[in-house]
């Protein structure tokens, strides 16, 4: 794990060069098109690329997506919350604006949801209508996280239990 740090952060020029869009990653079966690969993996020892699926997304999604649905602070960057010199999670801290309608949205159909809040309507996964709920709730019952997610202006850090795999809180 050591070593390893986010292309961002390197001071060496990276050219990644990668071709996974329009009809060179496009299945055209089951009425409407669809991506053959929604996800990458790279096992850095090899070189090698392969698709991958993450079924664990991590600890406290609805705050991370909040932050990507109210358009947070720094939402043009990349955001990397992983360290792994250190093997750690950390979330915030970061506040947003209310978002104004967040009732509204919460009262719409699984459709309309689906249909004006994603960019790819036809092929989402299955979950992502209830992320998007999960979200909004999250935003309606915090709409000012630096008081009531982050009272300490402090990071959220989690770390893997090893024998669990699981994420869990870590204080310092």
């Amino acid at each position: 794990m050591e070593g390893r740090v986010s292309f961002h952060r390197l001071t060496e020029e990276i050219d990644l060069t990668l071709a996974c869009c329009c009809e060179l990653n496009t299945a055209l079966g089951g009425g409407s098109p669809a991506p053959l690969v929604t996800g990458l993996g790279v096992d850095i020892r090899a070189g090698d690329l392969f698709p991958a699926t993450f079924p664990d997304k991590g600890p406290e999604l609805p705050l991370r997506g909040a932050r990507n649905i109210t358009g947070g602070p720094n939402s043009g960057q990349v955001l990397d919350i992983y360290d792994t010199a250190v093997g750690m999670l950390r979330i915030g801290p970061f506040t947003y604006e209310p978002l104004r309608g967040v009732d509204l949205w919460l009262d719409q159909s699984d459709d309309f949801i689906l249909q004006h809040l994603s960019t790819t309507p036809a092929v989402e996964a299955p979950h992502f209508v209830h992320h998007i709920r999960v979200t909004l709730k999250f935003i309606q019952q915090h709409p000012f996280p630096a008081v009531t997610v982050f009272p300490d202006n402090r990071p959220h850090y989690y770390r893997r239990d090893e024998q669990t795999g699981c994420w869990v809180p870590v204080r310092f």
